[in-house]
């Protein structure tokens, strides 16, 4: 700031992997048709909402001109090709609870995607039934220095958005083209990595089935998100109303109500 001036530090101070960030947080609603006034006239996406740990996971492969930035001591560690870390939503670092995770990350990974900073939900998970916990589980996990063979709880890692890729910060572009570039980088592997659960209609009453839906999933709810256009890039360190929470307490109202 001091050397380029406060109005230049978007060119000198950019988002890399291994500096967490802020994430984007959502506004509570009461009501379906809030979210629906909210978005007028707008494009809009539904969301399950996971019942987890809030995690960034950030990674470098070791044949790129790129390195994971040391902001935490300790927090980076080797994973197959690359170096990850792991961290939580007030920057903590989860990579010394999460040492499954990125013993797993390289299958979920693919070939050509060198560099990330991915924004997820760490939910329990039951590996026989193959359904998601009640968050209670997942924090009977031990936090620090846990061994992978000592895991009694296994965790399932929900993605849902992606904020760098491969060299290049991408908070700008619209949720709809940041969605695209998660699905290209990304294969899911059952129990262990997935894609929140969308849908794309901006109709009441699919939405109020999704929201349905995602209750007989054990989530908390839906998240609904603006998709396209210059308010659907993801800002960190803010409650934005372009992210609406719909928790399961909702119901629908009808138009007399």
């Amino acid at each position: 700031m001091v050397k380029h001036g406060i109005f230049n530090l978007r060119e000198h101070c950019k988002l890399r992997p291994g500096v967490p960030l802020k994430p984007m947080l959502a506004k509570p609603t009461k009501a379906i048709t809030e979210v629906l006034d909210r978005f007028e006239g707008q494009t809009f996406t539904c969301e399950y909402k996971y019942d987890g740990e809030r995690a960034q996971i950030h990674y470098v492969a070791k044949d790129t001109g790129e390195a994971l930035s040391q902001s935490a001591s300790g927090a980076s560690k080797e994973v197959g090709k690359g170096v990850a870390a792991i961290f939580s939503r007030n920057s903590e670092d989860l990579s010394k609870k999460y040492p499954d995770v990125l013993a797993k990350l390289p299958t979920w990974v693919k070939e050509d995607t060198k560099s990330f900073v991915l924004d997820c939900e760490s939910v329990a998970w039951d590996v026989n039934e193959k359904k998601v916990l009640p968050f209670q589980t997942l924090m009977t996990r031990k936090k620090k220095d846990v061994k992978v063979e000592d895991v009694k709880v296994k965790v399932c890692v929900f993605a849902f958005d992606l904020l760098y890729l491969n060299g290049e910060a991408i908070v700008h572009k619209s949720l709809r083209e940041r969605r695209e570039l998660m699905y290209k980088a990304f294969q899911p592997v059952e129990g262990e990595f997935a894609f929140a659960t969308h849908m794309n209609s901006q109709e009441l009453e699919d939405i109020q089935a999704f929201l349905d839906e995602s209750v007989k999933a054990s989530c908390e709810g839906l998240m609904v998100k603006m998709l396209d256009g210059e308010e659907s890039g993801y800002e960190p360190s803010k409650r934005s109303r372009n992210w609406l929470k719909v928790c399961i307490s909702t119901r629908l109202l009808s138009p007399s109500t």
